[in-house]
């Protein structure tokens, strides 16, 4: 069954469902580029490692993985009663290993990278998190080599790098290689379908395309959302305009007869 929404769904945005649409999108985008660049081009994914200390902005975000230690002669703060048994302690880990997927597209031939993809991860826009930082210099690294830098913005909430100009709704950012004087700028509201985007590969071979709405569509219909949104919540924050809610709330409720 399809969003109720033209565009991005922003229930998918919600912090503790991202993980799960993050590597999906990042598997269908995979999958649509491979089609279409192979075999010259090899489209290949990768994991970048965050580790996010206890005081780290970008932790509250998360579900951290819990992990159970017994403490030497530490017991529970009240005694047993009844038919309760001693519980152990269950210590949270100071830091926070996360890895998060992108994705690379190779020239076969030279094994060098053409171009990296990214999809922005809440920790990606999260003012001093690790995340954040980590980010910004891999942007930065990316953006001194030969190779094309690709950022997509399918998150309304957090902070963009400087330079992207401020709006209301998604992106999708595109440095070409050998050009740091400008880049190119993808730009779409809630109200709208999401842009067919160009990705860069190596000269003589053209752009090809990717269409951000039919991978949202894709991921959406293929994962049945539909079975696992409440649009009965207030979508996820920042909050939408007077407006916007009026119109999101009327086509949840066209979607629903």
């Amino acid at each position: 069954m399809p969003s109720p929404f033209p565009g991005m769904d922003p229930y998918l945005e919600r912090p503790d469902r991202w993980s799960g649409v993050h590597a999906r999108l990042i598997a269908v985008i995979g999958e649509m580029l491979a089609r279409q660049v192979a075999p010259r081009f090899f489209v290949d994914s990768e994991d970048y490692v965050y580790i996010l200390g206890r005081d780290d902005p970008g932790r509250s975000l998360l579900r951290p993985d819990l992990t159970m230690v017994e403490l030497a002669g530490v017991g529970s703060t009240a005694p047993a009663r009844g038919r309760i048994a001693s519980p152990l302690l269950v210590a949270v880990p100071e830091e926070l290993e996360i890895r998060t997927p992108f994705l690379k597209i190779l020239d076969t031939l030279s094994r060098e990278v053409v171009t990296t993809i990214e999809v922005l991860s809440p920790i990606n826009k999260t003012p001093g998190s690790a995340g954040h930082r980590e980010f910004l210099r891999k942007r930065k690294q990316v953006l001194c080599s030969t190779s094309h830098w690709l950022e997509i913005d399918l998150l309304r909430a957090g902070v963009r790098p400087l330079g992207v100009p401020v709006h209301e709704g998604y992106d999708a950012i595109l440095h070409r290689a050998r050009t740091p004087e400008h880049f190119e700028g993808w730009f779409a509201t809630v109200r709208q379908p999401l842009p067919t985007i160009a990705v860069p590969l190596t000269a003589p071979f053209e752009d090809v395309p990717l269409p951000l709405q039919e991978v949202v569509e894709t991921v959406y219909d293929r994962y049945r959302y539909d079975a696992a949104i409440e649009y009965e919540d207030m979508p996820p924050q920042p909050p939408f305009s007077p407006d916007d809610m009026v119109r999101l709330r009327e086509r949840i409720a066209a979607w629903r007869q």
